[in-house]
């Protein structure tokens, strides 16, 4: 496990919630400072961003220093160079400054620009004009920024609330994974393509978009062009889900909670879901039920069935390989492919929840939320990370290198996966997402 980034993030995310408790403790400012960003500015004149950083320049010095620092440990054991990755995090971490004050302009808040969504497009503008430079490269970690993220966010989680909604999500979760992901299998295996691309284009669409094709890969011994196919789908659908699903959700009239468990049964993957959450919920006035709702049903529900998805198809593959397919590991025994596929984030967020809950049972809204602020601000710095790093890596003409046959499949099952979990999300379980706050 040293060698994945999976389990770095939880140990990032887990020694950030320490360190910003025992910040607040000893009433030191660092945590807040590190924290620290200018979306929440709504800044109209360039003299109020040049005076906001002019007041803070001790923070964002210390910024680069204090992530630079808590990132070159992974870095070590992943593998990676330290300098050149050092080196691209802080042109990467410029970039994010740039995303912030955009974010935080006036104008921006009224097109409900959050900085997920602007370091998106940010992204994507100069990662398909600009090549970008191999120094820069090793500090594109798009998940080990996405799975911090997600950590963090378990720690302003409530323990109590995925106890009563938890069972709602898990339901929601399974029903909608196995539609999405059967409609796929068997609309490709109809339309001639072979069991192992059919089961990768299925679970990359029901589950956790690039994680879960990537694990229904090799269980299943999928070639690698198949497993790249359904990455660049994945990619395709994902960033237009962002723009798409709030849009759509506010037509329709949505509640904050309906919206964020349509968006999380709906959206293909754990980052482009988080934007699209954050959209909606700047929309609506109400963002912490649509992320609280979004992460139930994406984060607990379905990324859960990563693992599941793994065992299911290594058990199907020996019926099914094809010539040429990568051999299977004869240790792929049930319950070693479930712990080796299923996200440890989530057991990380999980841990962050209940220990943030417990740290925080006796305090008083206010002070919690005074606690709360400077992991609220990590979190947001770790997605915006993420987002950068997700457009820098994204080429649309990479994307649209796919068969005709193959986007047709994936296309209607996308589509599919949109309906049911509308259905679920406001006729099935619309009362209990509803209720959420």
């Amino acid at each position: 496990m040293l060698k994945t980034e999976d389990f770095w993030a939880t140990v990032i995310g887990l020694l950030a919630l320490f360190g910003v408790w025992m910040a607040w403790q000893t009433g030191s400012p660092l945590a807040q400072m590190v924290g620290l960003n200018t979306a929440g500015l709504h800044w109209q004149s360039f003299a109020t961003l040049f005076t906001f950083f002019t007041h803070k320049w001790d923070a964002v010095l210390l910024q680069p220093i204090a992530f630079s620092l808590i990132l070159a440990i992974p870095v070590i054991f992943l593998s990676l160079d330290l300098e050149r990755f050092l080196i691209g995090f802080v042109a990467l971490f410029l970039l994010a400054l740039v995303t912030f004050a955009i974010a935080g302009w006036a104008g921006a808040a009224r097109f409900e620009l959050e900085p997920p969504v602007v370091a998106l497009l940010l992204g994507l503008a100069i990662g398909n004009t600009v090549t970008i430079p191999d120094w820069m490269k090793p500090a594109l970690r798009v998940e080990l920024y996405l799975k911090t993220g997600i950590v963090l966010l378990g720690a302003t989680f409530p323990i109590s609330l995925l106890l009563s909604a938890g069972s709602t999500a898990l339901m929601q979760a399974a029903i909608g994974t196995i539609i999405t992901v059967g409609v796929i299998y068997g609309l490709g295996r109809w339309q001639g393509l072979s069991h192992g691309q059919a089961a990768v284009l299925g679970t990359g669409a029901g589950v956790c978009g690039v994680s879960a094709a990537m694990a229904a890969g090799s269980a299943v011994g999928a070639r690698r062009q198949e497993i790249y196919q359904a990455i660049s789908l994945v990619i395709l659908f994902a960033l237009a889900w962002v723009i798409v699903l709030p849009q759509l959700a506010m037509l329709l009239g949505l509640t904050p909670g309906q919206g964020g468990a349509w968006i999380g049964t709906s959206e293909l993957a754990d980052a482009a879901g988080m934007a699209a959450a954050s959209s909606f919920g700047a929309m609506v006035g109400h963002a912490g039920a649509v992320i609280k709702a979004f992460t139930l049903t994406k984060v607990i529900g379905r990324d859960v069935w990563i693992g599941l998805w793994a065992i299911f198809w290594t058990f199907t593959a020996t019926q099914h390989r094809a010539p040429g397919a990568q051999p299977l590991s004869s240790e792929q025994a049930a319950a070693h492919v479930w712990w080796r596929r299923v996200p440890k984030f989530v057991i990380g967020f999980l841990l962050a929840a209940g220990v943030m809950s417990f740290l925080t049972l006796q305090l008083t809204p206010v002070l919690r939320h005074h606690l709360l602020v400077p992991l609220v601000g990590l979190r947001t710095w770790a997605f915006t990370l993420c987002f950068l790093a997700i457009g820098l890596n994204t080429h649309f003409r990479q994307l649209l290198a796919v068969e005709r046959r193959v986007v047709l499949v994936f296309s209607v099952g996308v589509m599919v996966n949109l309906v049911v979990g509308y259905v679920l999300s406001v006729m099935v379980f619309g009362g209990q997402w509803t209720a959420l706050h």
